[in-house]
């Protein structure tokens, strides 16, 4: 996957970590969530601590082991169980129960429509707004991961305001679920604006539009592709739908694509396939492991393949016997051997006109009558 080296960045993304499931209307994720503002989600979400923006909305029901803080003006349309504390901005709403076996902390007009229940304490008030919370959050996983020296620098720069951290988002995002801000999210499509990057040993049920797809290896795709970019598809990964791309597409080793692929260029791996027909004005190219015998294969104009196997000349070639070549196979060739050539060229020769030759002619044939006058007149 590609390194996200900016973190103002990561937000722009919608990542998806390795092992995350997105089918029967429920995202399941190994980790984190991060929703951006105005996004509309028409799935449940299973995860450890979901984190909302402004204006949010999710449809399905949510179950976070850890947290969950959802801004201003978010809504949420069915049940909600919390592991451990709550915290809600002004004006959400929840149309179903809320289950928070930690504290609950709320805003005000908070509207919690199917009742709620908190094991510890209930406190109201405007709790972090989330965009401050993401930069705490930020801070923390980078503590978790990097050394004291980092840290002391984090410190640093969270007390200029003016700075932007610098951090590797990879590390950062490895195990989190990262929707950008307007993203939408539904069984039939994910609409984001943005690149999209997909781990490895992913599930997802719907079709993909974005600016740019890069997965990893051992995907499962039941739908489309749609991008104004590159799609890069990994290895053993399986696509049940069509690539649409304006850039390029790329297919791994040991994939397959159910469907057509239509791209300004197309790059097959090794035992990749695609069942449907593929249209790249710039051309196919397929490539091999370096370890086998090369295959060169190119696509012309009517949409053929044309493959020729390589031959190799011996390092210490006999002096006594000729180099042959191999494998030369003429088919449906419009030159025949046999047919005498005519009017031939010889370069460096001064092509002569029609008039030239005629009195050449005429030369030759008066020589001749008079050398055979010289013979008579001789006997």
């Amino acid at each position: 996957m590609s390194t996200i080296s900016e973190p103002e960045q990561i937000l722009k993304y919608f990542l998806v970590p390795d092992n995350t499931r997105i089918e029967a209307n429920k995202i399941t994720v190994e980790g984190d969530v991060i929703i951006g503002n105005h996004s509309n989600i028409e799935y449940g979400i299973l995860g450890d601590t979901v984190i909302m923006g402004e204006g949010v909305t999710v449809s399905g029901d949510i179950a976070a082991s850890s947290d969950i803080r959802v801004d201003m003006w978010s809504k949420l349309g069915n049940r909600v169980e919390v592991g451990r504390n709550a915290y809600l901005g002004e004006f959400v709403t929840i149309d179903g129960k809320l289950l928070v076996k930690g504290d609950l902390d709320v805003g005000k007009e908070v509207k919690i429509r199917g009742g709620f229940e908190a094991k510890g304490w209930i406190l109201v008030r405007n709790p972090v707004p989330v965009i401050m919370f993401l930069f705490l959050y930020i801070r923390e996983m980078m503590r978790l991961g990097k050394d004291e020296e980092i840290e002391k620098a984090v410190e640093e720069l969270f007390e200029d305001s003016e700075d932007i951290l610098s951090l590797e988002g990879k590390d950062l995002c490895e195990n989190i679920l990262i929707i950008p801000a307007g993203t939408k999210l539904t069984p039939e499509v994910f609409e984001v604006a943005g690149e999209t990057i997909i781990g490895e040993n992913c599930l997802l049920i719907g079709n993909i539009r974005a600016q740019a797809v890069e997965t990893g290896n051992n995907l499962t795709l039941k739908g489309s592709i749609y991008s104004e970019g590159q799609i890069l598809i990994g290895e053993n990964s399986t696509v049940y739908g069509n690539l649409y791309s304006k850039g390029k597409v790329q297919i791994g080793r040991n994939s397959r694509v159910f469907g057509g692929v239509k791209a300004s260029s197309v790059l097959l791996y090794e035992k990749s396939r695609v069942d449907g027909t593929i249209k790249a004005p710039s051309g196919v190219t397929f490539l091999r492991d370096a370890t086998e015998m090369p295959v060169l294969a190119e696509v012309n104009a009517l949409g053929k393949v044309i493959m020729s196997d390589t031959y190799k000349l011996p390092e210490d070639p006999p002096q006594d016997e000729d180099i042959r070549t191999k494998n030369i196979v003429e088919v449906n060739s419009p030159i025949k051997s046999n047919v005498k050539a005519r009017n031939s060229f010889t370069p460096g020769r001064k092509r002569k006109t029609a008039r030239t030759r005629a009195l050449e002619r005429t030369r030759r044939f008066k020589g001749t009558r008079a050398y055979r006058k010289e013979q008579k007149s001789g006997e």
